[in-house]
């Protein structure tokens, strides 16, 4: 397939592995910084263009890849939407609810295709995880737990100037960005929420709008609670993602915010606990991850099928994190809005 790529940071080159990686290729790429272009052109071989050239790249591609700063992003939408063009986008999809909204209408209008970018859903590990959470083994969810404790974004306030995510001018947290990833793997396995209780803290003075650190309790539409603790500025990395049920338990565990490496799991009739091991790293094989969720992507598109991490998900997954923020600025339990059919 061809591809677009709006957007030439970091992640952006993972996306681009993973389309050359697919058999596809790499059509050219737009981004604002001269650097980053100069490191794409580079490896991938393709052209750059200019903003108003944006559009001539994206009637040709099969498909886009909007990987920018989610502030900067509702003129990039319009001008592949609006080409009848399939959008993969980067988590979360904005900031605000008034972007998301505006992202929906496009979207509506001109009946476009968006997959959010929630790579960790598409992992072996966790895919094995809910495959057997969705045969019932385990029961009704009691308890959902999830933790993921690592050096990140503005670890010890160091290399603050290496992403958007540590910039002033476009931060947005990690109760925002990065905990969306969460709400996707929960909702999968248990549904959606009816409350929220979250406390949020930053820890660099600078980026005041950087929270780096934040610990979410909820309660489940189906009466099961559930708690989020993150941190961007942990020494000692550890992750764990647990489905507490009626009939049993499964854990997904590795050293790392997202090593996906151990799972294990014991039902009320079996004597001991079963394990299966991965080599599932996000730190150490980011292309991997990516690639799963391409692959998804590429799969939905040549079927005609709808996509598992729509434009949905992206809104409600940013619907709770701003509840969680509200919850913390407010300092009180919030139940989550109602925005109707996302």
């Amino acid at each position: 397939m061809k591809v677009f790529m709006i957007g030439a940071g970091d992640i952006a080159r993972h996306h681009g592995r993973a389309v050359v990686r697919l058999g596809g290729e790499v059509i050219g790429v737009y981004d604002v910084s001269e650097k980053n272009l100069e490191i794409y052109r580079s490896e991938f071989g393709c052209l750059s263009c200019t903003y108003e050239e944006i559009e001539d790249y994206v009637v040709q591609a099969d498909y886009v890849v909007i990987s920018t700063p989610p502030t900067k992003r509702l003129d990039y939408v319009e001008m592949v939407l609006k080409h009848h063009v399939a959008c993969y986008m980067e988590k979360p999809v904005a900031c605000t609810m008034e972007d998301a909204m505006k992202i929906k209408a496009m979207a509506d209008k001109f009946d476009g295709k968006i997959m959010v970018g929630f790579a960790h859903y598409y992992r072996p590990a966790y895919r094995k995880m809910l495959e057997l959470v969705k045969t019932g083994m385990f029961g009704e969810p009691v308890d959902i737990a999830f933790s993921r404790l690592s050096p990140g974004f503005g670890f010890h306030a160091k290399n603050l100037g290496a992403s958007w995510r540590t910039d002033p001018d476009l931060a947005c947290g990690m109760t925002v960005e990065s905990v969306s990833h969460d709400w996707k793997l929960i909702t999968a396995m248990a549904g959606g929420f009816d409350t929220i209780a979250c406390n949020y803290t930053g820890t660099i003075a600078s980026v005041p709008k950087f929270d780096n650190h934040t610990s979410i309790t909820i309660r489940l539409r189906n009466g099961a609670i559930g708690t989020i603790a993150a941190s961007w500025a942990c020494d000692i990395p550890t992750c764990s993602r647990a489905y507490i049920g009626t009939k049993g338990s499964i854990f997904l565990t590795g050293e790392g915010m997202f090593e996906f490496t151990k799972l294990t799991w014991k039902t009320e009739d079996m004597p001991y606990a079963e394990t299966l091991t991965f080599n599932d790293s996000y730190d150490h094989a980011t292309g991997d991850v990516i690639f799963y969720a391409h692959e998804a992507f590429q799969k939905a598109m040549r079927e005609g099928t709808e996509f598992e991490t729509p434009l949905a998900d992206g809104i409600s997954a940013l619907i709770y994190s701003l509840a969680a923020k509200e919850s913390s600025e407010r300092q009180k339990t919030v139940r989550v809005p109602d925005w109707g059919e996302v």
